[in-house]
């Protein structure tokens, strides 16, 4: 569905306005100069160039599909746009805001890193564990090579399940790489002379992305399934500190001085002290926002004069509103699940939790008596998950599976006006393993406790 981009003020934390773009926004980069803001459109094939002073779209580029990631050198000359369906690398001009090449790969592209000079370009690949080099002055790739070989029936060399490597990250001196790993929950420190792994850095359970401090040895990643961040000691390459309680953290980006980090987690924006790692402040989204899927700081607003007066039109045919419902949390509820993995014997690695989702047919509205405006919500509900487990080859492989559960009777509090016809129901709940046992070798059984954190009700409107 179509996206928008939410602005903020940096000092003042207030909304200042909304940018309708393209469908399925993400990974935002702005010019070195902080004058314009690059936004691929996962679901449009585009990428929407915004003004930073009028808050409006000047130009919208077509690039490669399904684009996942984009970096723009420090001289504000080149862009690259991975396009990860097609396989490609697109060439912005920066200047002129057009494509002026296309760079074919044989992997599918997702995370970027470029060298400071900006004659490399590294790249990491959906399919496997492999890095690509290209020459951007030539605008083709110099050399591939691989960490780690998956064999072809594995499905972590699958690309559709949008595995990491995505989160990556150059060091200052250009000798390291930081790749993320989802799947073995862990950053791989890559040396580039060497063209191998020197270090493996454990962290939290689907990590996603990664930043480096501008002026300290420090790297910060979400852990999505964690519910955290992890920093890291880019000296030691282990984890120092542990920042928890944040709601499936996915996009983080810190401010040019590195005092502060900016985090994305489900309909929030999250600001955190970087010396004292304390919650300053969540800036929550506005109606028409569902989701955070991107962060990116403009130097251009700090001087701004606020107003109460949205400088950019905010008008589309129609929106998706986001209202969020008031309820009164229900008891965790516990489940036994049972595994049998299809291999005689096979080494439990990780368990990965998404997004629940609500079976709309099975919503239950009922008011409560002698209290108005108050009901009680049943609905069933669904959470898909995945277990990451090694063979006796030391392979990697998953097992996908999911949690199906009713919950009864939540009270909730629902106005006769937010009470519609086609009541679209969202939920984020969190789960954790809180038993365990293996009764034969090729199969596992797990005690699994969710509780509801938060409900929204999404619809749209003209």
């Amino acid at each position: 569905m179509p996206g928008d981009i939410a602005v903020y003020h940096m000092e003042s934390e207030k909304l200042l306005g909304m940018i309708p773009v393209g469908i399925g926004p993400g990974y935002l980069t702005c010019f070195p100069e902080g004058k314009k803001l690059y936004v691929p459109n996962r679901g449009s094939a585009t990428l929407s160039v915004i003004d930073c002073d009028s808050f409006i779209v000047k130009r919208t580029i077509p690039v490669g599909k399904n684009p996942q990631a984009l970096v723009i050198d420090s001289a504000g000359a080149k862009g690259y746009v991975a396009g990860t369906e097609e396989q490609i690398i697109s060439v912005i001009d920066l200047h002129k805001d057009e494509v002026i090449n296309t760079i074919p790969l044989n992997l599918y592209p997702s995370g970027l890193a470029l060298s400071r000079d900006g004659k490399k370009l590294y790249v990491s690949h959906q399919a496997g564990c492999s890095i690509s080099i290209i020459d951007t002055e030539h605008h083709q790739a110099a050399d591939t090579f691989h960490l780690k070989d998956y064999p072809k029936n594995s499905p972590l060399s699958s690309p559709d399940l949008a595995l990491s490597p995505v989160g990556l990250a150059l060091s200052p001196d250009g000798t390291l790489l930081y790749l993320i790993l989802s799947p073995e929950n862990r950053v791989s420190v890559v040396d580039l002379g060497l063209r191998g792994e020197v270090a493996s850095i454990p962290v939290g359970r689907n990590p996603q992305r990664i930043a480096l401090h501008p002026s300290r040895p420090l790297a910060y990643v979400t852990n999505h399934d964690s519910d955290s961040i992890s920093i890291i000691s880019t000296y030691e390459h282990q984890v120092l500190a542990t920042i928890p309680s944040l709601s499936a953290p996915r996009e983080l980006t810190l401010t040019p001085e590195g005092s502060q980090l900016w985090v994305t987690n489900g309909c929030q924006l999250t600001l955190i002290d970087t010396e004292t790692k304390a919650i300053i402040s969540t800036l929550y989204a506005p109606l028409s926002v569902q989701t955070r899927q991107g962060v990116a700081i403009s130097e251009s607003h700090r001087q701004l004069l606020l107003s109460e007066v949205l400088p950019c039109n905010t008008q589309r045919p129609y929106s998706f509103v986001t209202e969020k419902l008031y309820f009164k949390p229900p008891k965790p509820f516990d489940l036994t699940i049972h595994h049998q993995f299809p291999i005689p014997a096979a080494i439990a690695e990780g368990l990965i939790f998404e997004e629940a989702e609500v079976k709309h047919h099975s919503i239950s509205i009922l008011p409560i008596p002698l209290r108005p405006n108050y009901h009680h919500l049943t609905f069933s509900l669904r959470i898909p998950y995945k277990i990451i487990y090694r063979d006796e080859q030391n392979q990697l492989h998953e097992l996908k599976d999911a949690i199906h559960h009713v919950l009864s009777a939540v009270e909730t509090h629902l106005t006769p006006s937010r009470i519609k016809q086609n009541f679209n129901l969202r939920i984020f709940t969190q789960s954790e393993v809180i038993g365990k046992s293996v009764p034969t070798p090729n199969s596992l059984d797990l005690i699994i406790r969710t509780q509801l954190v938060a409900m929204q009700q999404i619809h749209p409107t003209e």
